[in-house]
């Protein structure tokens, strides 16, 4: 028996399992959305009233899982928090841990086939699950990398993983939001083990089966439940769990996710888990009322995924082959980063030092100055067009392309998504990147508005992403003009 709806598909084995594949159209990949969670309600209901049920795999038919919140949605909610009150975000934000919740705790167990990427809201769909099993990839990542935009997962990530990891271990993983590979989600007890890709679905189909008419224990599910090892919360000891992770008093300060993380793993330590994630929720939600999150997930998630889009080479331009000038020291990160490119590249000794040449796939070649962000700043010519590499960051990296023509640019925003790096084009003739290095905030502010104002800036909210992913500007300010906008706000009249 086949049951399709828009964004679940569901097959109803004879043997009671009911295999559920999420697969949202349209999409890349599966994300968390008003839309996937009605979806979720009815998959739920249905499993409930339906006595041919007796398991569900769950599982994605593409090739990530699930990869955290929908845009539009995470933009709602920062929205929503100008005007809301605590109640109304508490029932609009925290639906998806309260669905959670039903789905661990169902008489039916739930298990999860992870076949791809699970970050954010997509692991803890997972976590949920009564078993989970992974594909055996190292190019898979699972993690809850909400700390990076100033949040914490908020559908029961902060409970979930101390009682399956142990408390030292998730403090690791939500105060720093990397991610794991399976075998180390496996050696953490993150999952239960990874399998073969190609065998993942009937190894999930026959853990399911050997759960049939098993009631949902939660003392068998998580290793960690007891918590022994999570310390009462106080104040000083919140700062102290946070110190043992690397993060500094003043970023303690700065940064409230941490202090909110932190705080929620040890109130819900010891609660049911319907409770605990009401905790987590009222965490949640002091960070969506707070300026500092809000200013970095519109800066650090919604506009830099904007910019991504936007930025991104024009279609079909692509870099064919590199022709290579001699690299000096002092651009020592260019020579690292064209080791690791895999494109076709050749020493070229009629190019000036420190010249790169860049041919595309229309025939068009455009000469460019590779330059770092550090080395003392250069100005662009007409022929000569930079390419600023910042550093890699924890929120990625930058390419400023200063003063280059259409095609060159176009060319060099290939040959940025080749680096991983976000090209960032602004007209020159100086690096922005380089004007704002080293200034204090207000500098970086009169800065930043008057690189603004130039002819040819382009979208203002770029250059608030270019310099948090720069590492020039603090997360914490959103970029120097957020930063000034709400320090202008604050300001009396």
């Amino acid at each position: 028996m086949n049951h399709v709806t828009l964004l679940i598909q569901t097959t109803l084995e004879p043997d009671g399992v009911l295999v559920a594949t999420i697969d949202m159209a349209g999409r890349t990949m599966n994300v968390f959305s008003a839309g996937l969670m009605d979806a979720l309600d009815a998959l739920m209901d249905r499993v409930d009233s339906d006595a041919a049920v007796q398991s569900v795999v769950l599982t994605s038919g593409k090739s990530s899982f699930l990869a955290g919140a929908d845009l539009v949605m995470v933009r709602g909610f920062c929205d929503s928090a100008r005007s809301s009150t605590h109640d109304q975000m508490f029932e609009m934000c925290g639906r998806l841990g309260r669905q959670l919740v039903r789905l661990e705790a169902s008489a039916k167990p739930w298990v999860a086939a992870v076949n791809g990427l699970a970050l954010g809201g997509g692991l803890e769909l997972a976590l949920a699950c009564r078993v989970r099993l992974v594909a055996d990839d190292p190019r898979i990542q699972l993690g809850v990398p909400e700390v990076r935009w100033g949040l914490l997962p908020g559908a029961g990530g902060t409970q979930r993983l101390p009682r399956l990891a142990g408390f030292e271990a998730a403090m690791d993983l939500l105060t720093s939001g990397r991610s794991l590979t399976p075998a180390d989600a496996v050696h953490l007890g993150i999952v239960a083990r990874a399998v073969p890709a190609g065998e993942l679905l009937e190894e999930a189909r026959a853990a399911a089966r050997a759960l049939h008419g098993q009631p949902y224990d939660a003392n068998a599910k998580f290793p960690q439940i007891a918590q022994a090892d999570v310390p009462a919360h106080s104040d000083a000891t919140a700062r102290a769990v946070a110190s043992r992770h690397g993060i500094s008093q003043e970023n303690f300060d700065l940064y409230p996710a941490y202090s909110s993380i932190v705080d929620s793993v040890l109130k819900g330590a010891h609660l049911p888990l319907d409770q605990a994630t009401a905790v987590e929720m009222n965490q949640f939600l002091r960070l969506m009322f707070s300026p500092v999150a809000g200013r970095m997930v519109r800066t650090l998630f919604l506009e830099r995924l904007r910019a991504e889009r936007e930025l991104a080479a024009p279609a079909g331009v692509r870099i064919e082959r590199l022709g290579v000038g001699t690299i000096s020291a002092a651009h020592n990160a260019w020579t690292q980063a064209l080791v690791r490119l895999k494109l076709p590249q050749s020493p070229d000794d009629s190019l000036p030092a420190d010249t790169l040449e860049l041919f595309d796939a229309q025939g068009g070649r455009h000469r460019v100055a590779p330059r770092v962000l550090g080395v003392a700043p250069d100005t662009a010519t007409p022929g000569l067009p930079l390419a600023v590499l910042a550093p890699a960051g924890p929120y990625g990296r930058v390419l400023e392309i200063v003063g280059a023509d259409d095609a060159c640019a176009a060319a060099l925003a290939a040959l940025a998504a080749r680096l991983w790096s976000l090209p960032w084009r602004t007209p020159g003739p100086v690096s922005v990147l380089q004007r704002l290095r080293g200034l204090p905030l207000p500098e970086q502010a009169q800065v930043a508005l008057q690189c603004a104002a130039q002819p040819g800036a382009g979208d203002a909210a770029f250059l608030d992403v270019a310099a948090c992913l720069a590492g020039l500007t603090p997360a914490w300010t959103g970029g120097p003009l957020t930063w000034a906008a709400a320090e202008n706000e604050a300001s009396p009249a």
